[in-house]
């Protein structure tokens, strides 16, 4: 039995997790600052975010062979937690564009947003999960870590989106109204998750590690975890899936119900990941993380679904969201966890770990479903008719957004449990750490001879 995680380890990681919700809060807004308050096309936007994922799939590359290179005396993944400060600066610059007109506005937003994910949210999530995991004395504690940072987080995830639409329409019309929020939200969320890389640090010491491994040996590594290749093509897809979601809720809110103050209260529906999150470590250990995991993607996508029944009701899609809510937070909140099964199976199987690999194919996939789910909502508003200087949007515009609020998610939540279904390692775990810990014994006695 391992020893039980302190709350003032689980407080002081959670705080680097809280910073990127924010952050994460601030970009749902990103297009609909650029369409409705820049006057940006909505289809040339979503097509140029979908394009600036190309370079994405180079830095993550070298992100994740820059972690897996990396030997300081800070440790291996915490050096690049100090990445949060430019995703922070990169996301704050995008509401002050020089006035250059509407396409070099156009430009200068795609830029920033480009920097801010395929550079320095390409470090951060690249080392995050490697610094857990080398913070942890035991690798099972990794569920309690994530769940607490995930309580925390989903809370400050829905007393944001309840502040932020407020924020728009109290201020958002200002000059500089949008560099204000900007401002008043990053630079506490700067000072908050700067928190955790001064006071946690990495147990494991990777400054003597003596094992090194060619590039082409870490891809082939990677090719060969089942595991790893799972949990990628599930953030990329569920990462499409949220992000449909999530991009179209404003529109919703704003075309078919009526009101974009309901985006706030929208939020409040992020409470049904709250609990589910408390309850996991005890759930996961009794059922499995992964049957867990399973049927909250069935149960999210029937939530979707439900909002078809009456898409002008307010009550009913105030409980469909609840519902649906856990369809991809569920294992959003997990993958961490999930990450560090996948280290520790390919180091098993292919006897290389491989961790900065593993996280940057993750962090890739993720960024890369964040970019087309993103895109796509644009790109397809703007292929129904969408206007954003019009006050009432054509009805094939709006089909389009109730479709992509809808059924359009629903049916990556059932892709999202078809995946779970061949994530088949979790009953293995316990054996294959046992022998891990047993070569690295045997490994140990061999260097002190």
């Amino acid at each position: 039995m391992g020893k039980k995680l302190s709350l003032k380890f689980k407080g002081l990681w959670a705080t680097g997790f809280i910073s990127v919700c924010a952050v994460q809060a601030v970009m749902n807004y990103v297009q609909l600052f650029a369409t409705d308050y820049l006057g940006i096309s909505v289809t040339l936007f979503g097509t140029l975010i979908m394009c600036s994922k190309f370079f994405d799939a180079f830095t993550d590359a070298v992100g994740g062979i820059l972690v897996d290179k990396t030997h300081s005396k800070l440790g291996k993944g915490r050096p690049y937690d100090l990445a949060l400060i430019g995703y922070w600066v990169c996301i704050i610059l995008i509401f002050c564009p020089p006035n250059v007109g509407t396409t070099g506005k156009l430009i200068y937003v795609v830029v920033m947003y480009t920097l801010a994910n395929a550079v320095f949210a390409t470090l951060y999530n690249c080392g995050n999960t490697v610094y857990l995991a080398n913070a942890l004395e035991d690798q099972s504690q990794s569920v309690s870590a994530v769940a607490f940072a995930g309580v925390l987080g989903t809370l400050f995830s829905t007393i944001m989106g309840m502040i932020l639409p407020k924020m728009i329409t109290s201020m958002g019309e200002a000059p500089y109204g949008w560099l204000k929020i900007g401002l008043c939200v990053g630079i506490p969320m700067i000072a908050l998750g700067s928190l955790r890389f001064i006071f946690i640090k990495e147990k494991r010491n990777t400054k003597t590690a003596t094992e090194t491994f060619a590039i082409k040996e870490m891809f082939v590594a990677l090719a060969k975890n089942k595991i790893a290749i799972i949990v990628a093509a599930i953030s990329l897809l569920s990462s499409i899936g949220i992000n449909l979601y999530l991009g179209v809720t404003a529109y919703y809110c704003k075309y078919i119900m009526g009101n974009f103050e309901l985006a706030s209260i929208m939020s409040l529906t992020l409470l049904a990941i709250v609990f589910l999150v408390m309850a996991m470590p005890a759930l996961a250990k009794r059922f499995g993380l992964i049957r867990i995991l399973r049927i909250c993607a069935i149960v999210g996508a029937g939530g979707f679904l439900l909002k078809l029944f009456n898409i002008s009701s307010v009550p009913l899609l105030i409980t469909s969201s609840l519902i649906s809510t856990v369809g991809f937070y569920a294992f959003n909140s997990f993958v961490p966890a999930m990450l560090i099964d996948s280290m520790d199976y390919g180091e098993w199987k292919n006897k290389i770990r491989c961790e900065g690999s593993i996280t940057a194919a993750n962090s890739l996939a993720a960024k890369v479903g964040t970019a087309v789910g993103m895109g796509l909502v644009g790109v397809l508003l703007g292929l129904a008719g969408y206007e954003g200087v019009l006050d009432v949007q054509p009805q094939s515009a709006n089909s389009m957004i109730i479709a992509l609020y809808t059924w359009v998610p629903a049916a990556f939540c059932v892709i999202e449990y078809i995946l779970l279904r061949a994530y088949d390692i979790e009953g293995k775990l316990p054996e294959i750490r046992a022998e891990l810990a047993a070569r690295h014994e045997a490994k140990n006695n061999v260097r002190s001879e």
